[in-house]
């Protein structure tokens, strides 16, 4: 049996896949629905080491695109039955992959993730155990990330395309080529536009022993860990933020709550939040950036803490990440930072993730410089 065997294995491997999303990566209401239906159907839910897939074995990556926006969760039923269709698919991931197979004509013998978030990784966990597919234990980011080009296999020169797009009103779309993965990217976007708010996507075929070079190996039972340690926290009155910063060996950034809110549905939802400190960041004040997830930061002003460093907004009392769809004004709020992957800490790394990507001239200083050991 794989890893997922209950409930709260549900509830926690969300949790932490949920906190690593960099408050971009969705609420994951749809994905927990579907993997306690797998858990009480007793399907085999988990992960697989990278290294127990042959060299030759071909893993594709799926993923929704789309934007974070609330408007992308609306209910599109009656706007998609006026285009002459209703819903078809409640888990369209499968149909993706098995898009993709049918136009390479190659089978798929498992699949990895391109990020962390809680939507796109309860997604893939429950596409694999409804295909019997292994899920690798791995991603291209080991966090959240707003689009294809922010990624390991752009950063590294692996192809991603073609790209086969199904949604879940049975609209079936391949990507064959494009000048560049940004291209491919922005006509993925527009897609799920057209599809009244998210498209599942399936790409990226490549060997094992390409995938092992250019991933971020753990990254599921990360996941699983750390949203136990929050939830242990809570249960034996520990400080669930605390654990929570512990558990990813990273800090806690800030204190305080909302004041400022500022958005736009770009293809992404993109904008700032400004946060007023209280307790011991009392006085200061924290501006983030996002498009999606969270990218840039200023600390009274001064440029702070900016991806591929991680900074995830929580619920100061109970540890539960926060995703910046439902953020509101006055709300309380903690926040986390962990230091960026090994794989992005390059120069090809801030180039594919970091301030300049987002185009902000800012130079970008290493969260350990930044915060207190």
């Amino acid at each position: 049996m794989g890893q997922i065997q209950t409930a709260t294995d549900v509830e926690d491997f969300l949790r932490g896949a949920n906190f690593m999303s960099a408050s971009g990566g969705g609420d994951p209401v749809v994905e927990r629905g579907q993997l306690l239906e797998d858990v009480a159907a007793g399907r085999d839910i988990g992960w697989t080491p990278i290294d127990a897939f042959a060299d030759d074995d071909v893993l594709f990556s799926v993923c929704y695109s789309g934007s974070i926006a609330p408007e992308s969760f609306d209910d599109p039923e009656e706007r998609a039955r006026a285009l002459g269709g209703g819903r078809v698919h409640d888990a369209p991931f499968t149909e993706a992959v098995r898009l993709l197979e049918s136009h390479l004509g190659v089978r798929c013998a498992g699949l990895i993730s391109i990020e962390i978030g809680g939507i796109n990784s309860g997604a893939i966990l429950s596409a694999a155990a409804r295909l019997g597919l292994p899920l690798a234990d791995a991603d291209y980011a080991g966090r959240a990330i707003p689009e294809l080009h922010a990624t390991a296999p752009h950063m590294l020169g692996a192809a991603v395309l073609p790209f086969a797009c199904v949604d879940h009103f049975d609209n079936r779309v391949l990507i064959l080529d494009a000048p560049s993965n940004a291209w491919a990217e922005r006509i993925g976007k527009h897609l799920a536009l057209s599809s009244l708010g998210l498209i599942a996507c399936a790409f990226a075929p490549l060997p094992a022993a390409r995938v092992r070079e250019i991933c971020v190996p753990s990254t599921m039972s990360e996941c699983l860990a750390l949203g136990r340690a929050i939830r242990k926290a809570r249960e034996s009155g520990a400080d669930p933020v605390e654990a929570a910063a512990r558990a990813l060996d990273g800090w806690v950034l800030f204190e305080g709550e909302v004041t400022g809110r500022d958005w736009a549905n770009t293809g992404y939802m993109e904008g700032r939040h400004v946060l007023s400190g209280d307790g011991r960041f009392a006085d200061h004040e924290l501006e983030v950036w996002f498009r999606n997830e969270n990218h840039v930061s200023w600390l009274d002003g001064r440029p702070w803490v900016c991806s591929p460093d991680l900074i995830e907004f929580c619920d100061p009392t109970t540890g539960e990440p926060l995703v910046n769809t439902y953020l509101e004004l006055g709300q309380p709020i903690a926040v986390v930072g962990r230091r960026r992957r090994d794989l992005f800490d390059s120069p090809a790394g801030l180039d594919t993730l970091g301030p300049a990507h987002f185009g902000f001239e800012l130079e970008f200083r290493p969260i350990e410089s930044l915060v207190p050991a």
